[in-house]
C-alpha cells in the first residue's frame, strides 16, 4: 500500500513560511498548517496574544471586536485565557495581520493596506472586514490576490 504525504499548497513557498513563523510568534504557538490553529482555538489562547498584536501595531479599538477591555482587564487578573470564540477572533485576526505582513513584506505596509479604506470592500477597511469570518474571508482572498499579481 502506497502512503501519500500531504502537504499543504504553499507550504514550500518562503513568503508562507515567513507568513507561519510570524503566526507563530503572535499566537505564542507553533503554527505548521491549518490543524494546529484549529486545534489551538479549542485549547484557548492565552490573553498576551493581544499584547502580541498590540505589539506588532494594532490599536486598542481595532482589537476590542476580539475582547472587551473590560473583559480582558478581568481575564489578566484572574489569569484566564481567552474563551474559544475570543480565541477564534484572535487566531483570525492574527492570521489576516500574518498574511498581510507576508504579501507586502514589511510591518507597516501592512498595517496601511489594512487600515485604509478599499473599494473592493465598499469603502471599509480590511480590519473592518475582518471582525466578522465572512469579511475576514474576503480579506484573505484579497491579500492571495495580491501576492499572486492579480492587483495591489
Amino acid at each position: 500500500m502506497n502512503v501519500i504525504a500531504f502537504t499543504p499548497t504553499g507550504a514550500g513557498n518562503p513568503r508562507r513560511r515567513a507568513e507561519l513563523a510570524l503566526l507563530g510568534r503572535l499566537l505564542d504557538a507553533r503554527i505548521e498548517d491549518e490543524f494546529d490553529l484549529a486545534e489551538l482555538a479549542s485549547v484557548r489562547v492565552a490573553v498576551d496574544v493581544i499584547d502580541r498584536l498590540a505589539a506588532q501595531g494594532l490599536k486598542a479599538d481595532e482589537l476590542s471586536f476580539i475582547i472587551p477591555r473590560r473583559t480582558l482587564t478581568h481575564r489578566r487578573q484572574q489569569h484566564e485565557r481567552l474563551s474559544t470564540e475570543e480565541s477564534d477572533r484572535a487566531i483570525r485576526l492574527a492570521r489576516i495581520v500574518a498574511q498581510a505582513t507576508a504579501s507586502f513584506g514589511h510591518p507597516e505596509r501592512a498595517m496601511h493596506w489594512l487600515r485604509n479604506p478599499q473599494k473592493r470592500f465598499a469603502g471599509r477597511s480590511a480590519l473592518d472586514m475582518a471582525s466578522t469570518e465572512h469579511g475576514a474571508r474576503l480579506v484573505e482572498d484579497a491579500l492571495i490576490q495580491i501576492d499572486e499579481g492579480y492587483f495591489a
